[in-house]
């Protein structure tokens, strides 16, 4: 039963790619015709009473609806600024100002925040105030109601800013050295003043410092954004924010090569490349570790592109059937590559596809990490299944 399970994701997927009024009395008393009219209009308001309350009630419900119903944030987003309580906020904010605006080149993602960790701050010579501590800058793009993370580093070290112009502006930046230089760094910027032990410690509260600066963005601006996620994680709410509609956990992806695709933020993560589009599992242990690459082929080439594939895989030489001339959605002609079992726990699954596409070869590369618990299994291929089967190809 298990072997069957294992190999339920291959079979499965093969399974997209193969489907499918009376007329009044003469002669009628004038005063017995009015008191009829009177009594049939009596009798006929109660009806008309109960319809237009009827109606009202409605009308009220759905203004009641529609003032309910949030705002959902639009692009551009607010711009960001550190506006915390301490002394040393606003030289806080012009370190961000410069970080947010010199870290990602010229994409920029939807909202760029910096995330100051002070330790220090001297200020007794407005053209050098100094800042000890490290500053997180992390990208998020818009999707309905959440901020899902696209990139991000930190920047530790000492900061020196210029206050006699007006706004703090950041002169330069002593940062740590990444590496081998790393602890000699730390000792030299921070050791020094006693603040070697608060950075690490510091350090190790990043996810804590991020979730208050991104409640204290969003609350200050008044916006709808419930949940955030960095790749590879389960989204987090945001602290006193409502909780995430399911339909709002839905991501419409716009895919890099002529595709869309639509899965649960909750099970799904998505990263670009600019080589590839990546799916990856958010971690949990109700599924497995999965991968879905989706990438042209450098060459339109069967051969080639087979040749191409392999070398990316962790196994080289794991043992692939390779079937022509199948359908995956509505395209023919499509080639598979699919490893069979029976496996055993740990094992390398790979199921990839091969899909023609005018002058270029779509290629979806897919592997998972195959779990001796059917339960475990069945839900990685579920998610996989779902996933392809909502793809859609221009």
């Amino acid at each position: 039963m298990r072997k069957k399970a294992a190999l339920a994701m291959a079979f499965c997927v093969f399974a997209f790619g193969m489907v499918g009024c009376q007329k009044p009395a003469t002669n009628v008393n004038t005063t017995e015709a009015t008191t009829a009219a009177v009594e049939e209009s009596t009798t006929a308001a109660p009806q008309e009473t109960e319809e237009t309350s009827q109606e009202t009630t409605e009308a009220a419900k759905e203004e009641e609806t529609t003032a309910s119903e949030p705002d959902y944030p639009t692009l551009p987003l607010p711009e960001y600024h550190y506006n915390g309580p301490e002394d040393w906020a606003e030289y806080a904010d012009g370190v961000s100002h410069f970080l947010v605006e010199n870290s990602f080149g010229d994409v920029a993602p939807d909202l760029t925040i910096c995330v100051p960790i002070v330790l220090k701050a001297d200020d007794s010579d407005p053209k050098d105030v100094k800042l000890w501590g490290e500053f997180y800058v992390e990208g998020f793009n818009l999707v309905k109601t959440s901020l899902l993370n696209v990139n991000g580093g930190s920047f530790g070290g000492v900061v020196h800013l210029d206050t006699t112009k007006g706004d703090p502006i950041v002169t330069d930046f002593d940062f740590l050295q990444d590496g081998a230089g790393f602890e000699a760094s730390l000792d030299e910027l921070f050791g020094k003043e006693g603040l070697k032990d608060a950075y690490l410690e510091a350090s190790n509260e990043r996810d804590k410092y991020l979730a208050e600066a991104l409640a204290n963005y969003i609350n200050t601006n008044g916006l709808y954004i419930t949940q955030y996620q960095e790749y590879g994680w389960a989204p987090v709410p945001v602290l006193n924010a409502p909780p995430t509609k399911d339909e709002d956990q839905i991501v419409d992806y716009e895919g890099s090569y002529d595709y869309t695709a639509k899965y649960d933020m909750r099970e799904i993560c998505s990263y670009e490349t600019g080589e590839s589009d990546m799916f990856c599992n958010v971690d949990s242990k109700e599924w497995n570790e999965f991968l879905i690459v989706v990438y042209k082929a450098e060459s339109k080439d069967i051969d080639s592109a087979i040749t191409e594939l392999r070398a990316g895989l962790a196994d080289e030489n794991a043992e692939l059937k390779r079937t022509d001339g199948v359908t995956f959605l509505d395209i023919e002609g499509c080639t598979t590559l699919i490893s069979e079992g029976p496996y055993k726990e740990g094992d390398a699954v790979y199921v990839n596809y091969f899909v023609p596409r005018g002058d270029d070869l779509l290629v979806l590369k897919i592997s998972s990490t195959y779990s001796e618990d059917e339960k475990i299994q069945m839900s990685t291929d579920a998610i996989i299944e779902d996933f392809l089967g909502n793809m859609e190809l221009k």
